[in-house]
C-alpha cells in the first residue's frame, strides 16, 4: 500500500439487516474506495480478508472475433457479402 500500514479497532454496526464494519476517512482515501463498489469477503478460520475483484478485461466485438474469418463459419451464417460487411 503506498501510503504504508494501517491498524485499526473498529466496532460492529448494524446495517439494515445485517451488520457492518465503517472503515475511517484515511483509509478509503489510501484504498480508493468508493460507495458501491464491489470488494470481495474471504473468511477463514477467525480471519476476514477483504479485497477488491481482480480487473476483467474489457471484451469488444472486434477481441471475440480476431481470429474468425468466413471459412470457418457455416454457409447459412453467412448469406451475401458485399465489401467488408455481413449481411
Amino acid at each position: 500500500m503506498a501510503g504504508g500500514t494501517i491498524n485499526e479497532v473498529r466496532r460492529i454496526v448494524r446495517c439494515g439487516a445485517g451488520l457492518g464494519i465503517r472503515l475511517s476517512r484515511e483509509t478509503v482515501r489510501q484504498l480508493k474506495l468508493t460507495a458501491g463498489q464491489t470488494l470481495i469477503v474471504r473468511l477463514n478460520s477467525d480471519t476476514i480478508t477483504i479485497s477488491r475483484p481482480k480487473s476483467r478485461e474489457k471484451w469488444t466485438e472486434k477481441k471475440l472475433l480476431k481470429n474468425v474469418n468466413p471459412e470457418m463459419c457455416s454457409p447459412d451464417l453467412i448469406s451475401d457479402r458485399r465489401g467488408n460487411e455481413l449481411i
